[in-house]
């Protein structure tokens, strides 16, 4: 398909645009203040003065109405403002309380009177002032929520669930939230703080750092129908704003803690005494230390703000071996020390220091510096049936630096110029308790112990970029070019180790009593190079246009190209596919939004075009670590007894005839990016001084998803009753296209989606000590196979010779989502001061998440067709993907905050509490699925369908201290 029209066209308006007034486009992390000064009867007032001075920091920029008597400031600082306009012959009028947070585009209009008395006008800048050339669906997470709002897992990303059409479940930790439906893709979200690369690039929709709430101001969210300037995401944006210091010294200690006693049983733990399967209630104990402070250095020049967050953070696992196994294994030489509770306890520190200055009237910024320290012992094979023995420790590092100029060339001229140096550093490596190895595992009895598999791998991630916009206002336009470029350089190292699974306890104790040395069921371990090195390159560049088309009637259009650059291939790679990567060289994107305010208070809006996503750099990764090359590729080898290796060595007295034949990653040769075409309409109407309500429908279709397939399989020996063929288990030329390899993990593209929503959002901005948005989606995604290179669900398709067969609905269709998030500090004027009190100073903060079950497979753990790639993923003859769901999921999450007294009119002492999952209700995201089949594909056995696990948690309560000042 070929889109060449819209871009022409885009083209032939920008160089035919008239000149006659000035417009400006929402920024990426600052803020637009535009506007009409007019005369008592109407008229405009051209060369009016108008001067935008900001509360916070001092900074002042001073601009003059054209012909029309409009101005435009775009790339304000954040912060609070006041207008004022001056004309010959005029009274001079200031408008006060107005607010920008990120993103923002206010349109405030003045009537200038005759004479000379100064007037001033309050404005109620947080009633939903529309703004009237936005069309992108989203909606900004103020400082009032992310400050208020309940947050028991300390972790700033789960507020992204809280916008319009975004569904999904948070994360207890620090990582990103589970399972995201992002304009029906799974996990497509461009992180950025400060408008800056918070992306890991490896996989789709994961974060590359972890930030603090203690340094998260606001959040700018926008989901679709964003304008040019956002790129590098079929999905959503979600940038995080750091707070800057300002002229008035500000800050806030805290300190949160969490005793054993204040949270419930985990779901689907038994931990009543004496009962079967019981297990202790797990310490989930917190302690968390919180600073803050900002404030100036040199008054209305230059601000620090600091803050600082110590998080530790217990999350025991008990042992489930059956105290049977337990007595046996102690009688074969395990220790009793080996079978203890886990005792994992993450540690965790965030460090935010930023530097804001105001060179002079035409340059201001800020120069931000970053750092995370995770370390969290007994991380990975804890707790169930894996003893201490088997664990392994995680340390996670990251340094971030950022910076941003913004630059006033000419007053119609702006160049806004920001980089970032973000570098993490994530390990797994043997704890204290990790045994020498080999690991064992005794199959139905224990995991693992002796040993670890999970030790020695690496992620590191260096990620250089900058982006460069210039904004030129001219006439009735409003033009933005930009560029932006990142280089992602990264290393990946994998597990190393060596494990004996054993069939029986008996088994083990033949081998482990050298009467049957060859006893094991399997013996696997790595070998060759452990991993790869390389870089990839992000680069692109746009052109949009803010056009004022009418009074009423403005269109946001452009074009964003971009390009992703592969590393090299390994050039005697067997699989021509790895020998070098294709790059897609046609990535441009054309957008066009309409926004039309039909009458006061009442906005029309249409958008639609393309959106690229980045390459995940694991498509090339992959390959290039499995490459089927002997000794080049770390090789996770399985083999039997007949191996001639003898417990307790090692490979190094293998047969390498033995060896399995090996089982490539490769990269289609006709690799192009994926990307959505969207469609969305709005209205947004004002109900009243506080509260806007907007609907809307979203259409979303994603072209070119990746999709993992086994390309090696040839020569079907039958067919299945619904048409899926059934290969041979031999290999050999008959058998497999490329004979010297069982199979090949084959990323393609090709998988086409398809995303239908009707959208609600309310909101209601601060007024009466209340903050309040809420949304709702009715929806439906489907999509043709499971999406590749996703960390959730990269399942290969179950019919290699058709995609298609695996169509249905997508594994984060959930037809209905209701999101609310509600901040309340009433307010009271009893005459008596301490019945005042008692009914002042209380802030309630509510969130609430509704969503329908998730999506599951109807599955067998039969090998139906003889594909080794497709495995337990295999479903029933005639069984869709995704048939199954889970029960509903409801959460609310409560927090109340108390404040004392209020000293010398700002020091706030406070003390609160915060409950997750307060109704303890039981939101299990995982049920049983699997039913018996017999040779056929037949089902004999249904499912099930009990629960099984959940990532979500059961009420846990927190308490806490503040000082604000």
């Amino acid at each position: 398909m070929k889109h060449t029209f819209l871009p022409i066209a885009l083209s032939a308006v920008l160089l035919a645009a008239p000149a006659p007034a000035l417009l400006a486009q929402a920024n990426a992390i600052n803020g637009t203040l535009r506007g009409t000064i007019t005369d008592a009867a109407g008229a405009p007032v051209p060369g009016a003065t108008v001067t935008i001075k900001n509360l916070n920091n001092g900074f002042t920029r001073e601009l003059t109405t054209n012909d029309d008597g409009r101005y435009v400031a775009p790339d304000l600082p954040l912060g609070d403002y006041t207008v004022t306009a001056n004309a010959p012959s005029f009274a001079p009028l200031t408008q006060a309380g107005i607010h920008l947070d990120a993103g923002t585009d206010l349109s405030l209009n003045e009537t200038l009177k005759a004479g000379s008395v100064a007037t001033t006008v309050e404005v109620s800048a947080d009633a939903p002032l529309l703004e009237v050339t936005r069309t992108d669906l989203g909606r900004t997470i103020s400082s009032v929520e992310t400050q208020n709002l309940p947050l028991t897992s300390r972790n700033p990303y789960n507020f992204i669930l809280f916008q319009p059409g975004v569904t999904g479940h948070p994360n207890a930790e620090n990582g990103v939230p589970r399972t995201l439906n992002t304009n029906g893709l799974v996990d497509r979200v461009n992180y950025q703080l400060d408008g800056m690369v918070d992306t890991e690039s490896d996989r789709y929709g994961l974060r590359l750092f972890a930030i603090s709430d203690s340094y998260t101001d606001t959040v700018q969210t926008i989901s679709n129908g964003f304008n040019p300037e956002f790129g590098n995401t079929a999905g959503i944006i979600y940038n995080v704003i750091t707070p800057a210091g300002t002229n008035n010294l500000h800050g806030a200690v805290q300190y949160i803690w969490r005793p054993k006693a204040a949270s419930s049983c985990p779901m689907g733990q038994n931990c009543v005494p004496g009962t079967a399967g019981y297990q202790p209630k797990p310490n989930l104990h917190v302690d968390d230390l919180v600073g803050r402070l900002g404030g100036p250095v040199v008054r209305n020049r230059f601000f620090l703000f600091g803050a600082y967050e110590h998080l530790k953070r217990g999350n025991p696992q008990a042992n489930t071996v059956t105290l049977a196994n337990q007595a046996a294994l102690i009688a074969l030489g395990v220790p009793a020390s080996d079978f203890n509770t886990a005792p994992q306890v993450q540690r965790a520190q965030w460090v935010d220091v930023r530097g804001d200055f105001i060179l002079n009237s035409k340059n201001n910024g800020f120069v931000r510096y970053n750092y995370f320290r995770n370390n969290y012992p007994f991380n990975t094979n804890v707790g169930g049936q894996f003893l201490l023995s088997a664990e392994s420790d995680f340390q996670d590092r990251a340094h971030i630096i950022g910076a941003q100029l913004v630059s006033t060339l000419t007053p119609n001229l702006l160049n806004e110029f920001r980089g970032s140096w973000p570098y993490r550093n994530q390990q797994h490596f043997a704890g204290s308790a990790t045994g020498p190895g080999p690991m064992i595992t005794i199959s139905g009895v224990v995991s693992g112990f002796g040993g670890t598999n999970a030790a020695g791998d690496k992620y590191q991630e260096k990620i250089p970029s900058f982006n460069d916009n210039i904004s030129l206002n001219r006439g009735a336009h409003a033009f933005k070019f930009g560029v932006s470029f990142q280089k992602n350089n990264d290393t990946q190292l994998a597990d190393v180790y060596t494990q004996y699974t054993f069939p029986t306890l008996a088994a083990y104790a033949a081998a482990k009593n050298g009467t049957n040395r060859f006893s094991y069921s399997t013996i696997a371990a790595s070998i060759g190079k452990p991993g790869a090195g390389y870089q990839t390159v992000f680069f692109g560049f746009f052109a949009q246009d803010t056009w004022a088309l009418t009074q009423k009637l403005s269109a946001t259009y452009g074009v964003r190209y971009d390009q992703y650059r592969a590393p090299n291939g390994i050039a005697n790679a067997p699989l021509a596919e790895t020998r070098s990567f294709r790059v897609p060289m046609a990535n441009f994107a054309p957008r066009l939004g309409l926004a039309y305010n039909a009458q006061p208070g009442l906005v029309l809006r249409l958008s639609g075009g393309l959106y690229y996503e980045a390459t995940p750099t694991n498509s090339y990764y992959n390959p290039l670590y499995s490459n089927g090359l002997t000794n080049t590729g770390n090789l996770i080898t399985s083999l039997t007894p007949s191996s001639g290796v003898a417990f307790p060595g090692t490979f190094s007295a293998a047969n390498q005839a033995q060896f399995p034949t090996p089982t490539p990653y490769a990269l289609t040769s006709r690799f192009k990016n994926e990307y959505t075409w969207n469609v969305d309409a709005q209205v947004e109407q004002q109900l009243a001084k506080g509260d806007s309500l907007r609907i809307g429908y979203v259409l979303s279709n994603g072209r070119n998803l990746q999709f993992l397939r086994n390309s090696n399989l040839i020569n079907p020996t039958s067919f299945l009753a619904d048409g899926r063929p059934v290969y041979s288990t031999a290999v050999n030329a008959n058998t497999r296209a490329n004979p010297a390899f069982n199979a090949i993990s084959y990323i393609d593209i090709g998988n086409n989606s398809s995303y239908h929503a009707l959208i609600a959002a309310y909101n209601h901005r601060f007024s009466a000590g209340l903050t309040s948005s809420a949304n709702f989606a009715w929806s439906h995604a489907i999509d043709n196979t499971p999406e590749g290179n996703t960390y959730e669900f990269s399942n290969f398709i179950e019919d290699p010779s058709n995609p298609r067969r695996d169509r249905g609905n997508s594994s984060i269709n959930r037809p209905i989502g209701f999101n609310t998030s509600t901040v309340y500090q009433p307010t009271t004027h009893f005459a008596n001061k301490y019945v005042r009190g008692l009914f002042n100073d209380n802030n309630f903060a509510l969130l609430v998440n509704a969503t329908s079950g998730d999506q599951q497979n109807l599955v067998t753990g039969t090998l139906l067709n003889n594909d080794p790639r497709s495995g337990g993923q295999q479903r029933p003859l005639f069984v869709a993907r995704n048939t199954l769901r889970t029960p509903k999921i409801v959460q609310a999450d409560l927090r109340y905050t108390r404040t004392f007294v209020t000293i010398a009119e700002r020091v706030k002492p406070q003390i609160f509490v915060e409950a997750n999952n307060l109704l303890n209700r039981s939101n299990f995201t995982t049920i049983n699925t699997n039913a018996t089949v017999n040779a056929a594909g037949v089902i004999t056995g249904q499912p099930s369908l009990l629960p099984v696990s959940s990532v979500l948690e059961a009420r846990i309560l927190q308490f806490g201290a503040r000082i604000d000042f």
